[in-house]
């Protein structure tokens, strides 16, 4: 258990990352004296390498081992966002960010494949588990950065954060090394370096993570606006809901290992669940004249089964090849990152044209994503 733990905050870390910077653009900006909208390429210089890094550390772990690269991983993390605290300008900043970004490469695919790697009986939970950890990194971190910004200054949030990543590797990765079971390590001698990285399965659901799951979240970055459109909603009000959402795709997380044993397979859990989301999605941005409370309804069966769905495929994925779980995890990592990029881009751009469009590109993604996941073969991995 304390080995999941230590995962659990490694994929905290990363969520909590990726979204500490939503609602403190304006005083970031404000301190090192450039527009907001320039401070929005922080992001851009974090996610970029994280999804470049993230397949070739994935694959590093798996020829010398998981914790040879999320120990040093996790290090430059917690050191470059302590960094970032310091910066003095922007350029500078960016730097930080892209090293910061080029270090969680390291972490959340390493992660979820050390969790792929306690066997085929525990890794569904442990998956599920390691994925509730970004979940609430996800949930908690744009309260923790208007906090910080608030009460403190801005700098204060990427100083937590990298002194929780120093604690994680001082305190807990240590202690996994001696506690990591034989057959959780990858065995550098049984062909991971020659084996297909694309072995039967892996193109779909990589794809599936891009379109399906990275559709559906970019899908849901307009929600907010949609809720002002339709009900005249304040700000505070359309923020409950999203922690409501949070809250909710969490409780999925945790339900995904009693799913998974009904219907058999991450695949088609996943499918499953992709099914029922882009009817959230319809009801959702077609239809104008619905009551609040059954648009509500709508967001949280997508937050739910959006949670369950998610750790399914991963589950699904780690157990393609034992030999290439770490770079396949990473792929993943990568390819939601780039999915929710796109997705949330293509949403943006039709949204001024109606509601209803952003719809059409929830159906367009998710059916790609729904067909990716095809059974190939009789015998490809469930």
């Amino acid at each position: 258990m304390l080995r999941l733990i230590f995962l659990f905050l490694i994929a905290f870390l990363v969520g909590a990352d990726e979204f500490l910077l939503g609602p403190i653009l304006t005083p970031i900006g404000a301190d090192l004296s450039v527009p907001p909208e320039r401070i929005a390429l922080f992001i851009t210089a974090y996610s970029l390498p994280l999804a470049i890094m993230a397949p070739i550390l994935g694959g590093v772990s798996d020829r010398y081992g998981r914790l040879a690269v999320l120990v040093p991983s996790t290090l430059v993390f917690g050191l470059a966002s302590i960094a970032t605290s310091f910066v003095p300008t922007f350029e500078t900043g960016i730097a930080t960010r892209i090293l910061t970004g080029a270090a969680s490469g390291g972490m959340l695919g390493i992660a979820m494949a050390m969790a792929g790697d306690l066997g085929e009986k525990a890794a569904p939970k442990a998956i599920a588990f390691v994925t509730s950890g970004l979940t609430l990194g996800i949930i908690l971190s744009p309260g923790i950065g208007a906090l910080s910004a608030e009460y403190w200054s801005w700098r204060f949030a990427f100083a937590a954060l990298g002194g929780l990543a120093l604690i994680v590797v001082l305190v807990g990765l240590p202690s996994l090394r001696s506690s990591l079971a034989p057959e959780s390590q990858p065995n550098v001698d049984d062909g991971a370096a020659t084996e297909p990285l694309f072995v039967p399965g892996a193109l779909g659901s990589l794809i599936a993570m891009a379109a399906g799951l990275g559709g559906a979240i970019g899908c849901f970055a307009l929600v907010g606006e949609r809720l002002r459109s339709l009900y005249a909603w304040d700000t505070a009000t359309v923020g409950m809901v999203y922690v409501g959402f949070g809250i909710l795709t969490l409780v999925g997380n945790f339900t995904m290992p009693m799913a998974l044993a009904r219907v058999g397979s991450g695949r088609a859990l996943m499918r499953i669940a992709l099914i029922f989301v882009l009817v959230a999605i319809a009801i959702t941005y077609v239809f104008d004249g619905l009551p609040s409370a059954l648009i509500l309804l709508a967001l949280a069966i997508w937050a739910a089964l959006g949670g369950i769905g998610a750790p399914g495929l991963q589950t699904h994925i780690a157990q393609l090849s034992p030999s290439r779980r770490g770079a396949l995890m990473a792929l993943a990592g990568s390819s939601m990152n780039l999915g929710v990029a796109g997705a949330t881009a293509l949403a943006s751009s039709v949204y001024p044209l109606g509601a209803a469009w952003v719809a059409l590109v929830a159906l367009v993604l998710i059916m790609i994503a729904i067909i990716a996941l095809r059974p190939e073969t009789a015998n490809s991995p469930q």
